[in-house]
């Protein structure tokens, strides 16, 4: 049976309704079947990240300018300006050239996130490139774990102990920014989903 996400979905969790939440919704339930994120328990992790990137589903780009990006090499930000064009965008805020290539690769179109950023700004790229970066990191594999299971990730040379919760924000984020918020959405997506 495939769970559907509807707006009022994305409107509990996020304490508020916006003009995007349709949209979002339609492509989820379009996109992400495909990729295997399809439980409610899947939904409540892959949703959670998704609201505190995307300011309670209010926005597809990153609001800072993306100067701080710039000669980021992690991020393949090696040409003068990769910094601003490469910011953050997508309900996972997809960052840097590297990754917006490897986009374009997947898509069969090496160069088409390159040329033209702006297209993750779009409800069906925005949740597409979330839902690759979710399959190409095992995350389906973290979500499937109890909320009580201690699970290892390596973050900064150290192997420290997580929650499943702690592990996909780690993954999505880079590091802990927002973790309080990531683990109340998924709090709330849970009592929403399930």
């Amino acid at each position: 049976m495939v769970y559907i996400i509807k707006p009022e979905h994305l409107t509990a969790i996020a304490g508020k309704s916006t003009p995007l939440m349709s949209s979002l919704a339609d492509w989820m339930n379009k996109i992400c079947p495909s990729y295997e994120i399809d439980t409610p328990q899947e939904y409540s992790h892959f949703l959670a990240q998704a609201c505190h990137e995307t300011d309670h589903f209010k926005t597809l780009r990153e609001y800072a300018s993306g100067k701080k990006y710039e000669g980021r090499t992690d991020l393949g930000n090696t040409h003068p300006g990769d910094g601003v064009k490469y910011k953050g965008r997508g309900i996972f805020q997809t960052t840097g050239r590297s990754n917006y290539l490897q986009l374009g690769i997947t898509k069969g179109h090496r160069d088409l996130f390159i040329n033209t950023p702006e297209l993750l700004e779009q409800p069906e790229y925005a949740v597409w490139s979330a839902c690759e970066y979710w399959k190409t990191r095992g995350l389906n594999d973290v979500a499937n774990h109890t909320d009580t299971d201690i699970l290892k990730k390596k973050y900064k040379k150290k192997i420290l102990d997580v929650s499943p919760v702690e592990f996909i924000s780690i993954t999505i984020n880079g590091g802990f920014n927002g973790m309080d918020d990531r683990k109340k959405y998924y709090s709330i997506a849970k009592s929403v989903l399930t």
